[in-house]
């Protein structure tokens, strides 16, 4: 095994252990909006996300991660907010940050902390708090052949660890997702691909349903400084009687300099979700 894959195997043995040692989290009090929420946290939030060749392979302007990852020592923090507009007229607003840092060439972690939200549904009260935490290693193991078909390969492994503070946000419970990306660079068009597999824990008073989780996007440079984004992703149905949700998103991001980009995006999903989100990348 050489030194990256070993880096990889410690950074998962640690998110299981961070899972064992916290034990098992309190009884969540679920309303009737839990699954739907949950179904929109795992599509608005399983991946983050796409980003310029020069940066690391996950920034927040969309959701499909890409097959390019950092050198050692290189980092990258992000923060976003988004808001979103349900088909019965409620919204919701949250933050979305995340800090990645390359731990070799071939391997880096990716911590994703969402800070805070506020959900106004249409019939019934407001409520707002502390969501999840987000830990991903991930590893590169095949890289991108310019001279032939084979696509760059990474593996990942993402824990949810739960956080949240309002049981309408979070589940309570930890949930485990390996997934593969698959990138190649095509003449001016870098596509990408994420498939992954979410174990879900279950909450005592309502069964949640394990969930296929897949992305495809592209992307590619109007100029030097400016990069646009395209990308439909969907995931399984979230509970009995459920259907999955299909959603497509573009995107824009723009570098003032090698450190600093701003980005926007716009996205709507099968169950009728309009999503928009904003911010910006720094990158060391």
């Amino acid at each position: 095994m050489t030194d990256d894959g070993r880096i990889f195997s410690i950074l998962m043995l640690l998110s299981s252990c961070i899972a064992y040692k916290s034990g098992p989290p309190r009884q969540p009090h679920l309303t009737s909006l839990t699954s739907m929420k949950f179904q929109r946290q795992a599509l608005f939030t399983a991946g983050l996300t796409l980003l310029s060749s020069s940066l690391l392979h996950a920034d927040l302007v969309l959701e499909t991660e890409t097959a390019e990852l950092g050198k050692k020592g290189e980092g990258l923090f992000s923060a976003a907010l988004q808001f979103e507009r349900m088909k019965d007229g409620g919204t919701a607003y949250f933050t979305l940050n995340q800090l990645e840092y390359g731990i070799t060439d071939r391997a880096e972690i990716l911590i994703e902390p969402f800070f805070y939200e506020w959900d106004k549904p249409k019939d019934g009260s407001s409520y707002s708090g502390v969501g999840d935490l987000e830990i991903t290693p991930s590893y590169m193991m095949v890289l991108d052949d310019p001279h032939s078909w084979v696509p760059a390969a990474v593996a990942a492994f993402k824990l949810k660890v739960p956080t949240a503070t309002n049981r309408d946000i979070g589940t309570g419970e930890f949930d485990y997702q390996p997934y593969i990306i698959l990138g190649k660079v095509i003449g001016p068009w870098t596509w990408n691909a994420n498939l992954g597999y979410n174990f879900v824990t279950s909450p005592s008073d309502e069964p949640l349903k394990d969930q296929f989780i897949y992305d495809l996007s592209v992307q590619t440079n109007l100029t030097p400084d400016l990069t646009v984004f395209a990308e439909i992703f969907s995931n399984s149905s979230p509970a009995s009687g459920e259907k999955g949700t299909f959603a497509e998103a573009i995107a824009a991001e723009y570098k003032f300099n090698e450190h600093f980009n701003v980005f926007t995006s716009i996205g709507y999903a099968s169950d009728k979700v309009t999503t928009f989100r904003s911010g910006f990348n720094i990158e060391w």
